[in-house]
């Protein structure tokens, strides 16, 4: 046997070491060392993530109805009201819901939709304030995307308020509706919900003014109007502060303050052959009660010529000079009106 001196002894050791580390190496360790491929069996399996497959975002699908809508027309005076579902049901979802009228959103809320009981839908709604303006409306109803829920949105068909045809002896909420939008665009009227005879004088005034034909009933046509904000009295004299002004030719009276029409009257002025004066006068004398001609708290602003209340006001000069308004209306007129207060008659 050979004889193997030291510094040969080491070498060979650090041979072994050398290749029992090779042995054990990765294939992969080699390959991206330059070192020869490890072979790897035939029926190796590639590594596996414990990580769970993320999952797409449910689809959503969106439906809303306006309630209480027929042949696409509300009642005037009713709330706004909408019901709503997405399918399918994704807890925690929510949807933008809105009453839009005329390109304007009226009412909106955003509400986490609730589980339909032993559905695959969420359910949602809406109401709003009573709504009274003319115009188109309509629901739009919106599903924002989340992670785990697509994006929606859908629309009602649109639909339009429907204002009714009111006459004496109708009681309604359609009437009190009615009557509040009478006295808002300045005509004398109750608060309350009967269409009574001061309703239809407030009707004969605003039909007086606006041209139309002279009775005491309301069409639907004026209905709206109101309802839009139309149909008030113009002032001659918006400048002069508290004061009366007669029309004439619209056979109306007005008490004016603050620049508006604060209360507009069917009245009836002189007949043709005892017309009312016309010019800027002052009120002089005040009169309670009845006197002997049947006038009712009668406010005098030239010699004899006054406002005041009589039994028989028709939509037509048919005084002696005087300004007729109907005996119901005649407190109130005699209390608001003062001493020195300016009158205008023209027209």
């Amino acid at each position: 046997m050979p004889v193997v001196h030291g510094r040969q002894r080491i070498a060979l050791v650090w041979a072994g070491v050398l290749a029992t580390a090779l042995a054990i190496l990765p294939a992969t360790a080699l390959g991206d060392q330059g070192g020869p491929p490890v072979p790897v069996a035939a029926n190796a399996q590639p590594a596996r993530s414990d990580a769970p497959a993320k999952a797409s975002p449910a689809a959503a699908h969106l439906s809303v109805q306006a309630k209480g809508v027929r042949n696409r027309k509300l009642r005037v005076g009713h709330r706004g009201r909408a019901v709503g579902y997405l399918r399918p049901f994704v807890a925690g979802q929510r949807v933008e819901v809105a009453l839009v009228h005329k390109g304007h959103v009226v009412a909106k809320r955003n509400p986490v939709v609730t589980r339909v009981h032993g559905t695959d839908k969420g359910r949602f709604d809406l109401r709003s304030k009573s709504l009274t303006k003319p115009g188109t409306y309509r629901i739009v109803a919106r599903h924002v995307a989340t992670p785990v829920q697509g994006r929606a949105v859908v629309r009602s068909s649109k639909f339009h308020l429907k204002y009714p045809n009111l006459g004496k002896g109708a009681k309604s909420s359609s009437v009190k509706l009615f009557n509040h939008l009478l006295l808002k665009r300045g005509y004398y009227t109750t608060h309350g919900k009967r269409y009574g005879s001061k309703t239809g004088f407030a009707v004969m005034a605003f039909r007086k003014v606006n041209g139309m034909k002279r009775t005491f009933n309301a069409s639907p046509r004026i209905f709206r109007k109101l309802a839009a904000g139309k149909g008030s009295f113009h002032l001659h004299y918006p400048g002069k502060g508290k004061h009366v002004e007669v029309d004439i030719s619209k056979q109306v009276m007005v008490l004016a303050n603050h620049g508006k029409p604060q209360y507009t009257f069917h009245i009836s002025t002189g007949a043709p052959a005892t017309p009312t004066i016309r010019g800027h006068y002052h009120f002089y004398m005040r009169q309670p009660g009845f006197n002997a001609e049947g006038m009712y708290y009668s406010v005098y602003w030239h010699g004899g010529y006054a406002i005041h209340g009589y039994h028989s006001v028709p939509p037509y000069p048919a005084s002696h000079g005087c300004v007729r308004n109907p005996i119901p209306e005649s407190k109130f007129i005699y209390n608001w009106v003062s001493l020195g207060m300016s009158i205008y008659t023209y027209g």
